[in-house]
């Protein structure tokens, strides 16, 4: 995505300006301003980013943390895990397969590429991996009757 600003420095102090704007007021540089806003405008298109911007991150957020990790995720080293230690997860087990059972994730695995979370369910601890389970009941039963779909 293009900036919408950039650095006219003065004195050797920051005075951020809007592209196509500089220092000049909405009225003087709209192309289209009516009484439904502007169109056109780098300025409303300059703040309607940063609302969105706001709209994402909410009102409490560290500047300092999100650059820390943008840079971790542009270094290859930011991974988004697809549940968390304590989420309950579904996989398809019992004697045939047929049954969809619920278990709570109790630590998580990466290494080698592979993806594994270590459960437990009542007393019985083991591991799935990534394939193996799914993160909503719903998503299991679709998996087993594809699964049973299979077999005939």
């Amino acid at each position: 995505m293009e900036r919408l600003t950039y650095d006219f420095c003065i004195a050797g102090k920051h005075c951020w300006q809007v592209k196509g704007a500089d220092n000049l007021e909405c009225g003087e540089v709209c192309k289209s301003r009516d009484d439904e806003g502007c169109n056109g405008c780098p300025i409303a298109d300059a703040f309607d980013r940063l609302a969105a911007i706001e709209d994402i991150l909410g009102d409490d957020y560290d500047l300092g943390r999100l650059k820390e990790l943008l840079q971790a995720d542009r270094d290859g080293r930011c991974v988004v895990l697809p549940c968390r230690v304590g989420d309950t997860l579904y996989y398809i087990g019992g004697t045939y397969k047929t049954l969809i059972k619920p278990a709570t994730v109790e630590e998580v695995y990466i290494g080698d590429g592979v993806f594994a979370v270590g459960v437990s369910r009542g007393f019985k601890t083991f591991t799935l991996q990534e394939k193996e389970w799914y993160k909503s009941k719903k998503e299991a039963e679709a998996a087993l009757e594809r699964m049973e779909g299979e077999e005939k």
